[in-house]
């Protein structure tokens, strides 16, 4: 695809104050790399409450493209979960100056979204492309959260050892062939920690720091 997903940014309602206080919140980093080359970073703050289940993701990412050409690519994206089930989303990507602005919410029959002004229909077992989610390793339908086209795929799951920050991780590699080529990596926590994919065209990897 030509456009595929590399940051997500979710926004929740403030829950009550007894709620509140069996959360845990993380912030991490990831870096953007086309080939050998760092060309962005993102930031990632994730929510979750007493059952480990994420609440509340926020990411910033920035991405340039150098060479013959500068190429930008910037994305933020608002959405809710509960119970580990999309609810709202809302958000914006500026692909290079083109602006793709999407919403979405889900009702009990479907997820009644619109992308720029014009109103779409989604399936509730489509799963956004999102890498930080494992749960995306348990869906062949996706949509992305660029324009919200709908991707099916196929998964194939391997052990695999990898070096992050010059240590062995061991992890679980899943690759998505079809409709979305890409390939992530997920810690014994199911906690992302690599993943490669298409931007704007061009093939990155992104390696959390």
């Amino acid at each position: 695809m030509l456009r595929a997903t590399l940051t997500l940014l979710v926004l929740i309602a403030l829950a009550p104050a007894a709620a509140v206080a069996d959360q845990t919140q993380k912030s991490q980093f990831a870096s953007v790399y086309l080939k050998s080359d760092k060309i962005g970073q993102v930031h990632l703050t994730t929510i979750r409450n007493e059952q480990g289940e994420i609440e509340e993701m926020r990411a910033n990412a920035s991405v340039s493209f150098l060479g013959m050409e500068v190429y930008g690519f910037t994305q933020n994206l608002n959405e809710t979960w509960t119970g580990g089930e999309l609810q709202k989303m809302k958000g914006q990507t500026d692909d290079n100056g083109t602006t793709h602005e999407i919403s979405l919410n889900r009702n009990a029959e479907d997820f009644q979204a619109t992308y720029n002004g014009k109103d779409l229909t989604l399936p509730l077992n489509a799963f956004p492309t999102s890498p930080w989610h494992y749960n995306i390793t348990d869906n062949t339908l996706l949509f992305n959260i660029v324009d919200f086209d709908l991707l099916k795929v196929k998964i194939a799951k391997v052990a695999d050892t990898i070096k992050i920050g010059g240590k062995d991780v061991k992890t679980e590699k899943f690759t998505f062939t079809g409709d979305w080529e890409a390939k992530l990596w997920f810690d014994a926590n199911k906690e992302f920690v690599k993943g490669e994919y298409d931007v704007s065209g061009r093939q990155v990897t992104v390696i959390l720091d």
